[in-house]
C-alpha cells in the first residue's frame, strides 16, 4: 500500500471514530494527545485498528515513540512494521 493510500486509510477511521478531520488546524503532522483529539480509551481503538487492519503489532517502544502521537508518525511506524521480518501483510486493504 502506498504510503497516500495508507495515509487515507488511518485518517478515514480517525474521522469516523474520533469526529475531526485532518485541515489545515489539524495536519498530518499535529500531536493527536497534546491536542484533545484522542485520550486513552481513543488510543487503544487506534492500536487495534492498526494492528487488525494492517496485520502488525505494535511494541512497547512503538507506544513510547513519538511517531504514535501524529497521523505521519503513525504511517511511518506502520510501513517499518509492515517491511519488517515476519510481519504478515497479505490481508491488508
Amino acid at each position: 500500500m502506498e504510503d497516500e493510500s495508507l495515509r487515507q486509510s488511518i485518517a478515514k477511521f480517525m474521522s469516523e471514530t474520533f469526529l475531526f478531520e485532518f485541515d489545515t488546524t489539524v495536519t498530518p503532522d499535529t500531536n493527536l494527545f497534546d491536542a484533545g483529539l484522542i485520550d486513552s480509551f481513543g488510543f487503544t481503538q487506534l492500536i487495534a485498528f492498526l494492528e487488525e487492519t494492517f496485520a502488525i503489532t505494535l511494541t512497547e517502544d512503538d507506544f513510547a515513540s513519538d511517531d504514535i502521537s501524529s497521523l505521519n508518525g503513525i504511517v511511518r511506524i506502520v510501513n517499518r512494521l509492515r517491511a519488517a521480518p515476519g510481519q504478515l501483510s497479505s490481508n491488508t486493504p
